[in-house]
């Protein structure tokens, strides 16, 4: 169990041992380990699988899920140990708590963890960032351009120590005015599929984003193979914010202009000295250049 304490503005610090004596109580045996800083959830999923761990509980939001899995990708890749040796729980002490929304996890602590109990499991498909400073592990979403600067800009107030799962909503209009569009090209499947400015580009291994909010088209799933792209151009910044409320219907990905496709693999390349942030679960990995590929590797996750 690797928990992180600060998540949701630091409200698990006190709480997550409630659920370990439910799972104790069902006579699981647990080890738990404790993030004492930013990336240190990578390192201990590392540690442990070298170890010969292969059950693990995320406790936490959705950046320590996206930690929890690159720390297992990167051993993967290190040792060659596929990730279907491994499941991953979650008992969701976040502020979004996203990814539980596409494996149908109860937000309830309780219930969350009664699934772990019963030991249900599906899969997921693992999804690799690269970067030309390293590899992460998409879990859930990602975005470039104007979803990063979202990001970006919402964990600079936390930091700050400003809670709640309205910084999201509340930060989304001041980014989109304040975006500067920067150039990129984009190539999917070995398709060149768009070269220019750009607003935001949307990536999807699950569904869901921002407290539960729809950016990419319909019918995706995370066991098919395939991640879902949406791309928004360059446009200015009042048809941008009249798109992006959009995502609150649910049919951002269905709009004119909106470029959409579902792939194994996409390279986007910055075309301006300054690069676009890349987002991955609520956190910043990187900048661009990036290649984002769904690995052919999946991992068992816990589910009701």
């Amino acid at each position: 169990m690797i928990v992180n304490q600060a998540s949701a503005s630091e409200s698990t610090k006190d709480k997550w041992k409630e659920s370990l004596d439910i799972l104790s109580a069902a006579s699981l045996e647990i080890e738990t380990l404790a993030t004492e800083y930013t990336s240190h959830a990578i390192e201990l999923a590392m540690e442990a699988a070298q170890k010969g761990a292969r059950k693990f509980i995320a406790v936490g939001g959705d950046g320590t899920i996206h930690e929890v899995m690159t720390g297992l990708l990167r051993f993967s890749d290190q040792e060659g140990v596929n990730l279907g040796e491994f499941t991953l729980a979650v008992l969701p002490y976040g502020t979004g708590n996203d990814w539980i929304r596409t494996a149908g996890i109860p937000a309830d602590m309780t219930e969350s963890a009664k699934c772990i109990i019963k030991g249900n499991t599906a899969k997921e498909d693992v999804v690799r960032l690269s970067f030309d400073n390293g590899v992460y592990c998409m879990a859930n979403i990602g975005g470039i351009g104007l979803d990063a600067d979202i990001c970006y800009n919402t964990n600079c107030l936390k930091k700050k120590g400003y809670k709640g799962e309205f910084l999201y909503k509340m930060v989304a209009p001041f980014s989109i005015f304040t975006k500067v569009r920067r150039k990129a090209s984009i190539e999917i499947d070995g398709e060149q599929v768009y070269s220019g400015s750009i607003f935001t580009i949307v990536l999807g291994n699950g569904l869901y984003r921002g407290g539960g909010l729809r950016q990419t088209q319909e019918g995706g799933r995370w066991d098919d193979g395939l991640m879902e792209v949406s791309i928004q151009k360059g446009v200015n910044h009042i048809k941008a914010l009249s798109q992006m409320m959009h995502i609150f219907t649910g049919d951002f990905a269905v709009l004119d202009g909106i470029i959409t496709r579902r792939c194994k693999k996409m390279i986007v390349k910055p075309l301006d000295r300054r690069a676009d942030r890349v987002e991955a679960d609520g956190e910043i990995p990187g900048t661009l250049p990036l290649t984002v590929e769904v690995t052919g590797q999946q991992i068992n996750i816990i589910v009701p």
